[in-house]
Formats: C-alpha cells, structure tokens, sequence
C-alpha cells in the first residue's frame, strides 16, 4: 500500500489540487518557451502573441489557485 493512501482524504484532496495546478504551470510554461523559440514551427496558431498571453493566463491562474490552496487550506 502507498504512503498516499495512509493520508486523509481531504489531506489528498488538497496535495492532489496542488499538484494538479504545478502541473498545469509547468505544461504552460514549456508551451510558452516553444513558441518563443520556434514560433515558426506552430502552424496551426496563426495568432501567436493570443496564443502565448493565453498560455500565460493558465500560468497566473493556477498561481492564483496554489496561493490560494496554500493560505486557505495550510492546515490540511
């Protein structure tokens, strides 16, 4: 049995948002260093600039929700 499922659920809950938000970050920012090193290769975003402030916006997002997370929900 994992380490994970000894925590409570809604320890997991929380752990698992967080997660989930890092994730997202990171999946943002790689799509944000692709278009700004090869903007050229992406062909199916005629709009780049749109592209990348979108991909910003998941970024601030999910910072948002983990400072959230964070101050909230410290306790779990």
């Amino acid at each position: 049995m994992s380490k994970f499922n000894d925590i409570q659920l809604n320890k997991r809950m929380v752990i698992a948002l967080m997660q989930d938000c890092h994730a997202n970050i990171q999946k943002a920012e790689c799509n944000v260093y692709a278009f700004l090193e090869n903007p050229v290769g992406v062909g199916d975003h005629p709009n780049i600039m749109e592209t990348i402030q979108g991909q910003l916006d998941v970024i601030s997002q999910n910072k948002d929700r983990l400072n959230v997370l964070e101050s909230t929900f410290h306790e779990f």
